[in-house]
């Protein structure tokens, strides 16, 4: 039996477990004799007591191995459960049973191969969490007619978009969707590992377990409610029903500043400069999440087709049809479960230098000669896309300090004539003509009536013409989703096909 512990009771870095000793135990499993051992590093430096359990022999010997780790708990103390692949599968399948769940306070599986019956769920007290990356996912199904169970079935099912820009469903218990990465995207030493994917999952999972051991308050969730009434939906009463009531909430959009303070300043800045504004090309990519105790950091690539005025990023500037890709950054507080504050940050130049109202090679008359304005377009969002720090690149930064020194080393040199000026072709960055692009993101929607449901889309790849400066983007537009109290994970059961059916 491989194992891997550690008790760290004193670095739990501000973590506040239930337990009698402050010892959090965590049973990592899946169904190789080894596992990664990076991300098992990663968790014991969150001081968790860290047990790794392979899932051998279709789980059979699991059970067994599971009574060693309930041994080692003290008395009031739980443990969790993080499980990858097949063993996620048996163990969303195997604690779905109550009996089984006795001192577990929370269950996280990594792209389970197949999920339990999504209209069965969990003991209400524990917090259970799914990663399902893919377009597709297997669900087990077991009809039930007159009280009776019918055989079990396995069934392929498509996965729509989840909710918001942190694309999260609703099973029978939480779950988010990673439609552009692969299973094995949390390992470090799987070829399908994507750095983007495993940290918007690790922060979850973080979130997960922090709730097992000391019932945080899911702030995430709070969040992706406002953004889908404030991006996906337009609804403008949806949007304000996230703000504080009895403090005084405020937005500002630092470049232009924009938004506003108190709850009738928000409803007028929502209701004539944001809703209804968004350019219908519009697509948002969450790149990186920081969710604290009262305060989410959202990192997110944004690009679009300026067909529109967009009051509250281009005030006055009316359409230009030039392709914009930048990255935002939204920093929210929150008191009492509800929005307080939220700062919005970009990059103003590099928007202007995209629709054409700033041009770097047109730099004011001074005396130090400068030639062009230390700015840059959209190869800058494109970077920290296409950013992975574990792979060797080449170096994109510093391209204009390289360019400054060596206009000054010309300039020492005594040489009378001037840098030969850049043509369109050489000003376009190393990134562009480099880098794959990329773009993934979900789309913008935009509805008659606000309060129906918002419509699904696939997230579809970009291509952008470098040479002729078209860029352009598809997406296709699937059937609505229905809703039903609590949204559940709703399916199609071939592409292009009508109908739904229930996941």
């Amino acid at each position: 039996m491989a194992t891997i512990s550690i008790s760290a009771p004193g670095l739990s870095q501000g973590l506040l477990y239930n337990n009698g000793n402050n010892n959090a135990r965590v049973c990592i499993t899946s169904e190789t004799n080894e596992f990664d051992q990076q991300t098992i590093q990663e968790w014991q430096d969150e001081g968790f007591d860290v047990v790794y359990h392979p899932l051998n022999n279709g789980g059979k010997d699991y059970e067994s191995r599971l009574k060693s780790v309930k041994e080692g708990l003290g008395v009031g103390e739980n443990y969790a459960v993080i499980a990858f692949g097949e063993a996620a599968s048996y163990c969303l399948d195997y604690y779905m049973k109550p009996m089984n769940a006795n001192r577990l306070c929370a269950l996280v599986a990594y792209y389970p191969t197949v999920i339990p019956d999504t209209r069965q769920s969990f003991p209400l007290s524990l917090p259970v969490l799914a990663h399902l990356p893919g377009n597709t996912i297997d669900v087990m199904t077991q009809p039930q007619a007159l009280g009776l169970q019918g055989k079990r079935r396995r069934k392929t099912r498509e996965l729509q978009p989840g909710l918001g820009t942190g694309e999260r469903i609703q099973l029978a218990y939480p779950a988010f969707t990673y439609d552009y990465a692969q299973p094995g995207f949390a390992e470090h030493d799987m070829e399908e590992y994507n750095n983007l994917a495993a940290d918007l999952a690790w922060t979850r999972t973080v979130q997960t377990l922090r709730k097992g051991f000391c019932r945080d308050p899911d702030l995430e969730r709070l969040w992706e409610d406002h953004q889908e009434a404030k991006f996906f939906r337009s609804n403008l009463n949806k949007t304000l029903d996230g703000y504080v009531q009895q403090k005084t909430p405020g937005v500002t959009y630092t470049p232009t500043l924009t938004g506003g303070i108190g709850n009738q300043a928000l409803r007028r800045f929502y209701e004539h400069y944001f809703l209804g504004r968004l350019p219908q090309s519009m697509r948002i990519r969450l790149l990186s999440r920081t969710s604290g105790s009262d305060r989410i950091v959202d990192e997110l690539y944004v690009s679009f087709q300026h067909t529109d005025e967009i009051p509250w990023m281009l005030p006055g500037v009316p359409a230009t049809n030039k392709r914009v890709e930048i990255v935002l950054v939204s920093i929210v507080s929150l008191r009492g479960g509800r929005l307080y504050s939220e700062h919005v940050y970009w990059d103003q130049a590099s928007v202007l230098v995209q629709v054409g109202l700033l041009d770097p090679r047109l730099a004011p008359d001074n005396p130090h000669g400068i030639d062009r304005l230390p700015v840059i377009g959209r190869e800058a969002a494109r970077r920290i896309l296409h950013e992975d720090t574990d792979l060797e690149q080449e170096d994109y930064h510093n391209r204009l300090i390289r360019r400054a020194n060596a206009r000054a080393r010309m300039a020492r040199g005594s040489r009378t004539s001037q840098a030969p000026e850049e043509s369109g072709a050489e000003m376009k960055s190393e990134v562009e003509t480099s880098l794959p692009v990329r773009h993934k993101g979900k789309s913008i929607q935009k509805e008659d009536n606000p309060e129906s449901n918002r419509t699904a889309t696939d997230i579809t790849e970009q291509a952008d013409d470098e040479h002729d400066g078209v860029a352009t983007e598809t997406g296709s537009t699937a059937n609505p989703k229905p809703e039903n109290g609590d949204r559940k994970a709703y399916v199609e059961d071939g592409e292009g096909e009508n109908g739904h059916e229930q996941a």
